[in-house]
């Protein structure tokens, strides 16, 4: 029977736990890039965009100016709405309308920002996808998804807001909104929006807005 020396059993040991260390070592890399993989959501990092949408949110719900720290002025914009014309009727039955937008983004991101006033002055704030960036995909569209619910699950049981139903016209469709109105005197609606049906035409918007029928102050 072979007896082993006290240095060859001290080698042994450490030898032993290089190779613990080396595994470990190698599990938590390797669980670090999956979290961060589903984090970012390739490349379009979930925590920036509820950031972002935050801050959107915020603006809205307080009647405040959007929270622009470290964001890139991408300029300023008008959107012409058309009247609606229906055959046989004298007038518009909707009147054209202007829309002013202003465009931020994060240096670096995925995301842009678009602040827009509507007549009355009314206010929306969304968190869109940059031209440069590429479709959202259905394994994005799920994690998104998921981290909209959790914000809504929190701010809910707070008692602070309530669900709202949205138009089931995308893949995703999430809503909700403060219980009150806000300091303009309007409800407000926040929601995630999102489309990756085959065949369809790929967006993704998370926004926050004043409904028309804002009481007077």
């Amino acid at each position: 029977m072979y007896l082993f020396r006290g240095s060859e059993v001290a080698e042994a040991l450490a030898d032993c736990e290089v190779r613990v260390f080396r595994t470990s070592l190698f599990l938590l890399i390797a669980f670090a890039g999956m979290y961060s993989s589903e984090t970012r959501a390739g490349g379009k990092n979930v925590e920036t965009w509820r950031e972002l949408w935050t801050r959107c949110r915020l603006a809205v719900e307080q009647s405040e100016s959007l929270n622009v720290q470290g964001l890139h002025d991408l300029g300023q914009s008008t959107r012409r709405i058309p009247p609606l014309i229906v055959k046989g009727y004298a007038y518009p039955l909707i009147p054209g309308y202007e829309i002013f937008l202003h465009k931020w983004q994060q240096p670096g991101s995925s995301f842009v920002v678009v602040v827009e006033e509507y007549p009355g002055s009314r206010l929306s704030c969304a968190v869109q996808l940059a031209s440069a960036a590429s479709a959202i995909t259905p394994n994005e569209e799920a994690l998104f998804a998921s981290a909209f619910l959790q914000e809504r699950q929190t701010l809910v049981a707070a008692g602070t807001h309530e669900e709202k139903e949205l138009d089931p016209i995308f893949s995703t469709n999430l809503g909700m909104g403060p219980i009150g109105r806000n300091e303009n005197g309007c409800s407000v609606v926040s929601g995630l929006q999102i489309e990756t049906g085959a065949g369809l035409d790929s967006f993704f918007s998370s926004f926050s807005a004043e409904r028309s029928g804002c009481l007077m102050k």
